[in-house]
């Protein structure tokens, strides 16, 4: 297995009084080189999307930025 790409992703959930509820991950897709298939394969949950820690993802973003050439900033 390898992987192929990291992203952010939105999944949704559906509650039974009909309200949709959506949340946000960080994902990678892998491949299994024996099958050939591509999976997603799910690295952090931040939340419910409309209850997310706007100030910790901002905190995250300057702290990954940090491994970026200067000019990238």
């Amino acid at each position: 297995m390898y992987s192929v790409g990291m992203y952010m992703r939105t999944t949704k959930r559906k509650n039974k009084d009909g309200s949709v509820v959506s949340y946000l991950q960080l994902a990678h897709n892998i491949r299994d080189g024996k099958k050939g298939a591509i999976r997603a394969e799910v690295l952090y949950n931040f939340g419910r999307s409309d209850q997310l820690d706007i100030e910790a993802i901002r905190r995250l973003i300057k702290s990954l930025t940090r491994f970026l050439p200067p000019e990238e900033h």
